[in-house]
C-alpha cells in the first residue's frame, strides 16, 4: 500500500544529530509527489540560472528552456531582458519552437498569434470582429529576470526577491 505524502515526508528527520543521520528515503528520489513538491517549492520559488548573459546582447537575440516543466523564453528586447512563459495565449502552443536565435517578431506556429518581442500581441489572425477581445489582456504572461554577473536568471514566483 502507498504511503501518503505527509507519512513519506516525516519518515525523514532533518533535525537529527549527525550521529544519528541518514540519508532521505527512497520515495523521495521516486514519488510523483515529491518531484511536484519540488518543482514548486525549490525550482518555482527561486533564482535559476536560464543562459549566459553574452547570448543575450542585441535586441531580438532570444533562448528557450523549461524550469519546473514550464517552457520559458527569454529575450533581449529594445529596452531590457524580458523573459515570458513560451506559450501562446490562444491555444497554448509553444510560441518559439528554436532553441535559440533573433527574431523580431514572436509568431505561433499554430493559428499564428504574433507577440513583440515586450510580450504584447500584435497580430491575431482571422480573429476579427471578437466581442469582448482585448488584445493588451492577452501578451505573453511575464516571468521574473534579472541578470547577475554574466549570467541570466529567471524565477518563476512573481514575489521573488
Amino acid at each position: 500500500m502507498d504511503s501518503s505524502l505527509p507519512e513519506i515526508l516525516a519518515a525523514y528527520d532533518e533535525r537529527a544529530p549527525l550521529d544519528h543521520a541518514y540519508t532521505i528515503p527512497a520515495p523521495w528520489y521516486v514519488d510523483e509527489r515529491i518531484a511536484k513538491l519540488e518543482s514548486k517549492n525549490v525550482f518555482g520559488q527561486t533564482w535559476h540560472v536560464v543562459a549566459r548573459a553574452d547570448q543575450l546582447t542585441q535586441p531580438g537575440d532570444f533562448v528557450t528552456t523549461e524550469l519546473a516543466g514550464e517552457p520559458l523564453v527569454i529575450v533581449r528586447a529594445d529596452d531590457q531582458l524580458r523573459a515570458f512563459y513560451n506559450v501562446c495565449r490562444h491555444h497554448a502552443a509553444a510560441v518559439v519552437t528554436k532553441e535559440c536565435g533573433t527574431a523580431n517578431i514572436f509568431r505561433c506556429p499554430y493559428h499564428g498569434w504574433s507577440y513583440g518581442l515586450d510580450g504584447s500581441l500584435k497580430g491575431t489572425p482571422e480573429f476579427d470582429g471578437v466581442c469582448g477581445f482585448d488584445r493588451a489582456k492577452n501578451g505573453l504572461l511575464p516571468v521574473r529576470a534579472e541578470v547577475w554577473e554574466q549570467f541570466v536568471l529567471v524565477n518563476l514566483d512573481p514575489k521573488a526577491v
